[in-house]
């Protein structure tokens, strides 16, 4: 359901999620069997997908290879219904070899960038809710295996009746400002030159400003005293919804938690474009599909 601009990959699916028709088995079985339903294999949580032109396509196929090659082990997603009116689906494939050369099964983090952009909503939902069933095979109330129904988004324990939904995990992610600069960090496993936003975990009892500053205080030693929000980003490795933010701090006495960071340094202004721009001598900013990217391109723009 397409809403108010977002600029954050992973968003603003084309879908319709059709979530009151997930309850209704007989019409689910009835769409998988549809002439005009469409198939997107995954395996081991990697979509499949074709190059064309440089780029990335998804290989959507006909919903009777789920019969054929499918897994059934492993959950049957029901995405939504597409602008024609065709249901989607998505489901593991056991074997890649099965499909034979049609496509290849690809890591969606790397192939992302080059992937259909509105495509990437249907993509990382699916791997979002894989990686989901996939931690989740156990009913945490009981212990008993549970079982998949509604489509896939719902695990339903038959010992204890508990029924157990897809859960994402909020994250705050914030760029630092002073004046005229901004504060970026590094992580040791990072590229050479890679900075990027700080993130954190939102802890439970936590509102998100105070987050922002816990994390900002945590890991560059900054206190912040404005928080400005920004935008969203369902982020599907494994399932988080990123909070992106622009926070504002007393002074640009940074002091770094280096068993947080490696590094951090101050950007200008003028730098953060050459940042977005990829065009920094020294530094590179995450690809414009991470909020990372676009919360310092916001920031630099000003």
């Amino acid at each position: 359901m397409l809403l108010p601009h977002n600029p954050n990959a992973f968003t603003r699916s084309p879908l319709d999620r059709a979530s009151l028709n997930r309850k209704d088995e007989a019409w689910l079985k009835k769409a998988l069997a549809d002439d005009q339903a469409l198939l997107l294999p995954f395996n081991k949580g990697r979509p499949y997908l074709y190059e064309s032109g440089g780029k990335l396509f998804l290989r959507w196929l006909a919903t009777h290879v789920y019969e054929l090659y499918a897994d059934k082990n492993l959950p049957l997603i029901f995405l939504g219904i597409d602008k024609n009116g065709d249901p989607n689906f998505a489901c593991e494939i056991g074997d890649p070899a099965e499909l034979g050369d049609l496509g290849f099964f690809e890591e969606l983090r790397p192939a992302a960038p080059r992937l259909e952009y509105d495509k990437l909503p249907i993509v990382g939902t699916a791997r979002a809710l894989f990686e989901w069933h996939g931690r989740n095979r156990f009913c945490a109330n009981c212990g008993t295996p549970s079982r998949v129904v509604e489509g896939g988004w719902v695990r339903k324990c038959d010992a204890c009746a508990a029924e157990h939904y897809p859960r994402v995990d909020p994250v705050c992610i914030m760029v630092p400002t002073f004046g005229d600069k901004c504060f970026l960090g590094r992580q040791k496993p990072w590229p050479r030159g890679m900075h990027s936003a700080l993130a954190g975990f939102i802890e439970p009892g936590e509102a998100i400003e105070e987050a922002v500053a816990r994390e900002t205080l945590e890991e560059a030693g900054l206190k912040v005293k404005e928080v400005e929000m920004h935008s969203t980003q369902p982020w599907p490795f494994p399932h988080s919804l990123m909070i992106g933010v622009l926070c504002e701090v007393e002074d640009d006495k940074e002091t770094v938690d280096t068993t947080e960071l490696e590094s951090g340094r101050w950007f200008t202004r003028e730098e953060a474009k050459l940042l977005i721009a990829a065009k920094h001598p020294e530094c590179w900013a995450p690809p414009s599909f991470a909020i990372a990217h676009q919360l310092l391109k916001t920031w630099s723009e000003r």
